[in-house]
């Protein structure tokens, strides 16, 4: 599941390396958007992973990351921002505190399937 995320932070490092190269605001936002898609679809082949809190976090990321390429906030508050994501992520995220991975319900008895 690490291979997962790195492949998706890996796509987010180079997002924001052409949204670099790229300086128009317009191209900023279709970038983060593109890389929303390519997550979203790279967090789809894996059944184990709970894509609603995944999508929600990286949604919060673009969204983020789309305010500031507009301009419409600073570089403090984004960073406040990416901050409480983080935390949000980190302890609890409206999920039962397993990680956003799914588990499978206990079998209590070999019957009891």
């Amino acid at each position: 599941m690490n291979q997962v995320w790195l492949q998706i932070f890996t796509l987010m490092i180079v997002g924001n390396i052409v949204k670099m190269i790229i300086s128009y605001p317009v191209v900023g936002v279709v970038v983060d958007v593109l890389v929303l898609a390519i997550s979203y679809l790279i967090l789809r082949r894996y059944p184990m992973i709970d894509l609603r809190n995944s999508m929600l976090f990286l949604g919060g990321l673009t969204v983020v990351s789309i305010l500031s390429s507009l301009g419409l906030i600073g570089e403090v508050v984004s960073n406040v921002l990416v901050v409480a994501l983080l935390g949000w992520m980190m302890f609890g995220g409206g999920r039962n505190g397993n990680g956003g991975v799914r588990k499978s319900p206990t079998i209590r008895h070999k019957w009891h399937k």
